[in-house]
């Protein structure tokens, strides 16, 4: 009977390594923390291995790699090493076989040499003791603090006698001690010495960090860069919004810069009220009213900032690649969903539930122009919704005119005949027929898939925003105003499509 493969084998083309026949081998998995997604890359370009399809194989989390393809047999987790990264493979290839011995010298020399380097600096930061002949002195007690460094000498004698003194002084970074050693007698008949008064302590460059200002909100904000870190807006988008508010909100005790930036922190980051609120140092309540009100306020007055133009400036800001295929282009629509905590009540559970996303998530339905701008959004559907029901029910259809083109994906034949009775035009990719599409088909396909990519970069923009990572079950009677304000803010961006 033949005898069975074992499945642990290495997975290196043409490498008959396994488990059972080279016992003498170390079998290693392929790097799968979060941190090292980086050397997971590396290792499988490394490896080289192609899918029957010619894609790149990618590992399983049972994928081993023997020692025998790395430097010195075995793997090391230092950058620095010839063994970070297998590196030795079959002749088939094609890859010269390394000089093993000498990148192994190479980095031991290397390493020699940082810890030569590192033994230098510690003896540096040590202070040598030393002797000092002493030939009279009198203390009972001496301390001296300095107000801005932890720094400290005491000194206690009860002296009488004829010796050396010693003295030794000790260096931690920012701690320094002196202690003094004193025999129990010596003889009086010696002159009194002179006294040098002298404040030790660490480099104060050393300790510059703890004099530094602590965040103060909009104050701490000293360029552009801090904002959109924070905020995911440049200046000039923070200062038009906040010339919609007004100083007579209710939360008189909070700037208006501060309110602004606390709502724009919480759309952009999708952090807690709490993370919020020890930022500013105020109540967590109070930055949930802060944000509710700022957030219905905004929706307000930006209501406009979403609108749908007409046939005549659609076509005069018609971008290129549309001039060709699709002169007639008004939109291009889909619909996106995004999750949110699972919902208390069987009711909601089932209105929300998405098969598609297998989780309970809030669908809606854009529409951009041809020059990616969001012309359209619909209000939040439950995830059990289906994109033809959300188009048909959110108004969209009564927008269009006749002659018009509206690019869509696949998810939507349910609105072919609508559209059709308004005289206007949908573009859908075809759909699959007999196995196999034709030669037009494939063309069309690419051809509708070029322009539709617009609005999927639209939709990443998006969901930059943080709060739309995944929404908080308190904010679903706000989703609505969320949704709109994180379009109006992607429409406040640079243009997707350069001029």
């Amino acid at each position: 009977m033949a005898q069975s493969k074992s499945k642990n084998m290495c997975c290196v083309v043409n490498c008959s390594n396994t488990y059972k026949t080279s016992k003498h081998l170390k079998f290693f998995s392929f790097p799968n923390r979060q941190y090292e997604q980086e050397l997971k890359k590396k290792w499988i370009r490394a490896v080289n291995r192609l899918e029957e399809n010619g894609k790149l194989w990618m590992p399983t989390t049972r994928s081993l790699i023997c020692s025998d393809h790395f430097v010195g047999n075995i793997r090391s987790k230092d950058p620095q090493s010839p063994s970070y990264i297998p590196s030795i493979f079959p002749k088939m290839y094609n890859k010269p076989k390394p000089n093993t011995d000498q990148q192994i010298n190479r980095y031991n020399r290397s390493r020699n040499r940082s810890e030569l380097r590192n033994s230098k600096a510690m003896n540096d930061s040590t202070i040598n003791t030393f002797d000092v002949d002493i030939t009279d002195i009198n203390v009972n007690q001496h301390s001296n603090l300095n107000t801005k460094c932890d720094v400290s000498t005491q000194v206690s004698l009860n002296i009488s006698g004829n010796d050396n003194f010693i003295f030794e002084c000790i260096q931690n970074k920012n701690n320094v001690n002196t202690q003094v050693s004193v025999p129990k007698s010596f003889d009086n008949n010696f002159s009194k010495p002179c006294l040098l008064d002298k404040m030790c302590g660490p480099d104060s460059s050393e300790i510059s960090y703890l004099s530094r200002e602590s965040f103060k909100g909009f104050e701490s904000i000293t360029n552009e860069k801090r904002l959109i870190s924070l905020t995911g807006t440049s200046f000039c988008v923070f200062n038009l919004l906040l010339s919609f508010l007004k100083p007579t909100l209710n939360i008189n005790s909070v700037k208006k810069e501060n309110r602004l930036l606390i709502f724009l922190i919480k759309i952009k980051l999708g952090i807690s009220y709490s993370a919020i609120s020890v930022l500013f140092g105020i109540n967590p309540s109070t930055v949930s009213r802060i944000f509710t009100e700022c957030l219905h306020f905004l929706s307000s007055k930006t209501k406009d900032f979403i609108f749908w133009p007409d046939k005549y400036s659609v076509k005069q800001c018609l971008p290129e690649a549309f001039k060709i295929n699709y002169p007639d282009c008004r939109c291009i629509i889909d619909c996106t969903e995004v999750k949110v905590e699972q919902p208390n009540t069987v009711e909601q559970r089932v209105y929300l539930y998405s098969r598609y996303k297998s989780s309970y998530t809030i669908k809606f339905l854009v529409a951009i122009n041809p020059n990616g701008m969001i012309c359209f959004v619909s209000k939040c559907y439950g995830g059990r919704s289906s994109d033809s029901y959300i188009t048909n029910d959110s108004g969209f259809l009564k927008k269009l005119e006749p002659g018009d083109q509206v690019l869509a994906d696949k998810g939507f034949p349910g609105i072919q005949t609508e559209i059709e009775n308004s005289n206007s035009i949908l573009i859908m990719p075809p759909i699959l027929h007999n196995g196999r599409f034709s030669e037009t088909e494939i063309l069309e396909t690419y051809s509708i898939a070029s322009v539709r990519i617009h609005i999927e970069r639209v939709f990443a923009r998006m969901k930059m925003y943080g709060i739309l990572n995944k929404l908080k079950i308190n904010l679903l009677p706000h989703v609505d105003d969320i949704v709109h304000i994180c379009c109006v803010l992607t429409n406040l961006q640079l243009p997707i499509i350069k001029s």
